[in-house]
């Protein structure tokens, strides 16, 4: 410090006579020479701690008006303060006490954070940013402090950066979504302040960002610019991973918001590093106008934030100003929802209400979707249970009527993949087909009865394997359960040039020895998970020509097929029998029980009375009949030959809520289902199994009990603390030899089941559920080059570290009873199959053992990876007890939280 000690003018080297601003040149000469210091050994210094501490007394002396006068007066000053009695800003301003200012925030309210000075405004984020604290500065920001507060003299903390020449602190606060708009006292922007030039390169630089034009709500430099920006809409911007809708919602730019929504298709529910969404963010800042639209947007207010909070709970420090519109959307009309086709508020507010609720009039929820062509409110209702064959009081139609009439192909669509009746009649005696007002849903139907009356049960759908061929089926066909490859090839539509001759599940190419082996059976043995069930409707990609036959993959062992008259012997010397009377022409819903399973069948189902007999065994002998969880195998029979029902029943069983109802292939190993379709027998004169499906995590994932190894009856899940903490799924035994690199792929809980009957694939694959497989929109994009690759995201992308792939750009939280877990695959690899790339996250920290330049394993072959494993690890242990501490953070009553 040139030696300088004793008064405050001597430690700043400045006198009486110097008015505030020398006073500021004088404190900004002294931190310069103190950052200078710190790049040096402690022996060459100028400036140390303990003299650097006298500066900034000195300076706080002089710069208050009162403090000045005291000292000229009576030369009183505080030269030297302990650090306990230091207040916010001044633990902020001097780098040396980085780690007590953290604690103080730690165990003080979080409004504190921006507690500004009674004399001069400024709050600890300012006084950091003038003294280039900068460790503080980024510590701040983290925790929610407002960097557009402004102090007695209009001055926010970028402009005091900017002033006292810190190009650092500067490029951290735009980054953070400061305001280089805003001007002070002296009319000047932060920019104007600057001290030097790499603080003027600073600002021009960083204003060439969107981040930094949308926090300070340039809509029409957007607008501007949109074409120049090569950035997606949805990239997550620097530490905090926010998007430019985040920052929006956080500024409370209500038409940036609405822009880049509606204008940009900016997805309203990612996270940033916090777990936050743009929803958190308008709540916290409490942007009501902000918060009520993305709600009408269909904004997920279930999304859980790394403190254990919803945005509806951030909202809370407002009191009700903001919870008043949660609230509201709690209580939306929901035939008013069902109308207008959201069915986003089903998702998030229907709660417990019941998927038949009826209106006034009688109407069924179900039933308004359908007459509206809301497809995909009609997919939620009946999904969670709604009645398909319910009919109107008096009128008599049902939800097939109502969507056959209004001309919705698509829900007529849904409605027949569910096993709808079609047969059913309304008070005019008039049936679905006959009430079709188009020629295209008229056929639909026809279609779907000859299908029925020749039995063919087994539903096909076709898929381009190109994204140029779309998202839906290019054909749907219906066969009999027995089919082969040519009964494929021959139902295919003519329209289609009877050129598509090659067929994979997700790419894995179905293998034909001979033209007699059956289709079923093919399917499963290209699949990746080893399991004799298979669900309907079996989603294939056709191709013109042999694709993917030289890929790696490998065709399964078929099952031991079982004998039908082995079986049937078998069968017989341990079953039950009983039957069923069926009333003829009944309107009302006739259920008979067979111990604890119940057989519902729906009204109007017969013309004639009908006798069914059931054979049964209960809880059969799982490895005699190779049945697994089996709680029932039954088989049913008209009692006469020329009994026909209008409308098969649904096999439910008490007390069991994770049941799914199979039908066996004859002569071979396999059992098939229906997706959604609420366990209803696709025929009479068939033998069915009732499987109890394993619950993994409960009202999230369910796994047949043959796609995974049972470690322990009762408990899937096993404590594992390698690599980390967690519960873990055995998939499969490791193969060493072949596959001897571990690695790790985040994911969501709720494509676990489609991955593991599919495994990882290339993106742009279409899986098993018919769901085509794509990046995210802000992650690469297909054909972008990346690494000097041309093509860099077609592939599978894995990493070596457990915490890279654990990251909120891959692993996606959710809510498991009072937890907030994610979910990640563990991986097998094949020696020599990947290449290694650094890191596509720039923000990621390393963790222990993490190399960033191969932190990416790029596999091109789906066939060499393996799942042998799944990890469950927990984010929150108790998300109550967060979401209290949280309150207690922002002074809200804890018990608001429950």
């Amino acid at each position: 410090m040139a030696g300088k000690t004793g008064t405050p003018y001597d430690i700043l080297e400045v006198t009486k006579e110097n008015n505030d601003y020398q006073l500021r040149v004088a404190y900004r000469q002294k931190i310069h020479q103190f950052k200078a210091d710190q790049l040096k050994p402690p022996a060459n210094r100028t400036i140390n701690d303990k003299q650097f501490q006298q500066i900034c007394r000195a300076y706080e002396t002089l710069s208050d008006y009162d403090k000045r006068k005291r000292y000229n007066e009576r030369q009183e000053w505080i030269s030297d303060l302990h650090e306990s009695k230091y207040t916010l800003q001044q633990l902020a301003a001097e780098p040396l006490f980085a780690e007590q200012l953290k604690q103080r925030l730690i165990n003080s309210k979080l409004r504190q954070i921006n507690a500004q000075d009674p004399i001069t405004g400024q709050t600890p984020l300012y006084c950091a940013a003038r003294t280039c604290n900068i460790e503080a500065v980024q510590y701040l920001i983290e925790q929610g402090a407002d960097p557009d507060l402004v102090q007695r003299t209009g001055s926010t903390a970028l402009h005091v950066a900017s002033f006292y020449g810190h190009p650092e602190i500067v490029q951290c606060l735009l980054e953070s979504g400061t305001d280089y708009t805003l001007k002070n006292s002296c009319n000047n922007l932060p920019e104007t302040e600057s001290y030097n030039d790499q603080v003027k390169e600073t600002f021009t630089k960083l204003k060439q960002i969107p981040f930094v034009q949308a926090a300070a709500n340039q809509l029409n430099w957007f607008k501007e610019n949109i074409s120049n920006i090569k950035e997606h809409i949805d990239t997550q911007y620097y530490v905090q991973r926010q998007t430019l809708l985040h920052c929006a919602a956080k500024k409370g730019h209500f038409e940036l918001v609405q822009w880049l929504v509606e204008e940009r298709s900016a997805n309203i529910d990612i996270v940033d590093i916090n777990l936050n969404s743009a929803l958190h963010l308008a709540s916290y800042g409490g942007h009501s106008s902000i918060v009520e639209y993305l709600l009408n947007q269909g904004a997920d207010s279930t999304l859980i934030n790394k403190w254990g909070m919803t945005a509806e709970q951030e909202g809370l420090i407002h009191k009700t100003k903001i919870t008043q519109l949660f609230q509201s959307m709690k209580e939306q009309n929901m035939f008013d929802m069902a109308v207008n086709g959201f069915d986003w508020w089903f998702r998030y507010y229907f709660d417990d209400n019941s998927p038949n609720t009826i209106d006034g009039r009688g109407t069924s929820i179900l039933y308004v979707a359908c007459r509206f062509g809301k497809t995909s409110v009609a997919k939620w209702l009946l999904d969670k249970g709604a009645t398909i064959n319910f009919q109107l009081p008096g009128q008599r139609s049902t939800p097939l009527h109502a969507a056959a009439f209004h001309g919705h192909k698509s829900t007529v669509e849904l409605l027949l993949s569910r096993s709808v009746d079609i047969n059913i009649q309304n008070q005019y005696g008039a049936t679905a087909l006959d009430e079709a007002q188009t020629d295209e849903i008229k056929t639909l139907l026809q279609q779907y009865r000859e299908n029925l009356s020749v039995e063919k049960l087994i539903s096909v759908h076709l898929y381009g394997d190109g994204t140029k061929s779309g998202n839906e089926p290019i054909a749907k066909v219906q066969l009999h359960y027995d089919a082969t490859i040519d009964d494929l090839i021959k139902a295919i539509p003519p329209s289609l040039g009877n050129s598509y001759r090659w067929f994979s599940v997700a790419r894995s190419p179905l293998a034909f020895e001979n033209n007699n082996i059956n289709l079923v059976s093919a399917v499963c043995r290209a699949r990746h998970a080893n399991t004799k069930f298979i669900d309907l409707p079996i989603c294939l990609i056709t191709y013109t020509s042999p694709r993917y036959m030289n890929s790696g993959y490998t065709t399964r062992k078929q099952f031991p097929a079982h004998n039908l008259r082995s079986f049937q012997s078998m069968f017989r010397t341990q079953s039950k029998m009983t039957s069923f009377h069926i009333e003829a022409k009944s309107n009302n819903i006739q259920t008979f029980n067979i111990e604890n399973l119940l057989f519902n069948f729906a009204p109007n189902c017969a013309n004639n009375d009908i006798s069914i007999k059931i054979n049964y065994i209960i809880e059969p002998d799982a490895e005699q009949f190779d049945l697994s969880e089996c709680i029932c195998l039954f088989e049913t029979e008209y009692n006469d030959n020329d009994d026909k029902l209008n409308d098969m029943p649904t096999v439910t069983v008490k007390n069991e809520s994770n049941v799914k109802l199979y039908t066996w292939i004859s002569n071979s190993a396999h059992w098939f289902s229906y997706s959604n379709q609420s366990n209803r027998l696709p025929r009479i004169g068939s033998k069915h199994a009732l499987i109890r499906q394993v619950e993994i995590i409960p009202k999230q994932l369910y796994l047949l009990p043959d796609m995974f190894i049972q470690a322990a009856v009762g408990r899937p899940l096993q404590p594992c603390q390698n690599p980390v903490p967690c519960q873990y799924l055995k998939i499969r035994d490791h193969d060493s030899e072949n596959f001897p690199h571990t690695a790790y792929h985040g994911t969501s809980i709720g494509v676990i089941r489609s991955i593991l009957m599919d495994g990882l694939v290339m993106a742009n694959t279409v899986v098993s559920s018919g769901i085509r497989v794509c990046p995210p929109k802000n992650h690469i994009a297909r054909g972008v080059e990346a690494f000097g690759i041309k093509d860099f995201a077609n592939a599978i992308f894995v990493s070596p570290s457990i915490h890279y792939c654990s990251d909120p750009v891959y692993a996606v939280s959710f809510s498991n009873n009072d937890q907030l877990t994610i979910v990640v695959l563990e991986c097998r690899v094949k020696k020599g199959t990947f290449d290694a790339f650094k890191s596509t996250v720039p923000t990621y920290v390393a963790k222990p053992g993490d190399n960033l330049d191969a932190i990416e394993w790029r596999i091109t072959s789906p066939a060499c990876i393996q799942i042998t494993g799944i990890l469950f690890i927990q984010i929150i242990k108790s998300i109550e007890k967060a979401s209290k501490s949280r309150a207690d953070k922002l002074g809200i009553d804890p018990n608001s939280m429950t």
